[in-house]
């Protein structure tokens, strides 16, 4: 009887110590890629609707309406200045003065410019590598007859 319970014990021990290593081991093998992912950590933030106004031959024809979404490092939290307020400026310089950008045919404008450009500026500003990348949320034009009162 005493030797059954030793061996239960024995193999009990054991499990439990090959579990533990076993885990262990997983958790050392996977650290070196958390601890990457960490230092590379970006949260996504989605910024307020931007109204630009259109205006052609000093009349007001609509507004477009812009909406990003970005992604701020995780680590940028200490920033002076708020990173929304920053893309909202650099979105309404670049899109306002844009004269490549015709609204009778935006299918033709460089979205994909647009962003890299927003992405570049808000780096440039906000510190280097704070912003990973910019991303069109949603991108309409509101002609000035449709725009309510």
């Amino acid at each position: 009887m005493i030797k059954m319970l030793a061996l239960a014990v024995w193999a009990s021990a054991i499990a439990v110590l090959a579990g533990n290593a076993a885990s262990k081991w997983q958790e050392a093998k996977a650290s070196p890629q958390k601890a990457e992912a960490a230092e590379h950590a970006y949260e996504y933030r989605k910024s307020k609707v931007i109204n630009v106004p259109v205006i052609a031959d000093g009349a007001l024809l609509g507004y477009v309406l812009v909406q990003f979404l970005y992604g701020l490092d995780s680590k940028a939290e200490k920033l002076a200045i708020s990173p929304d307020a920053v893309l909202m400026d650099e979105a309404f310089r670049t899109l306002y003065g844009d004269p490549h950008l015709d609204f009778r045919h935006l299918e033709k404008y460089d979205m994909d410019g647009l962003t890299k450009k927003l992405a570049v500026a808000l780096n440039a500003r906000l510190g280097e590598g704070a912003v990973k990348d910019v991303l069109i949320q949603d991108f309409s034009y509101m002609p000035r007859n449709e725009t309510p009162r």
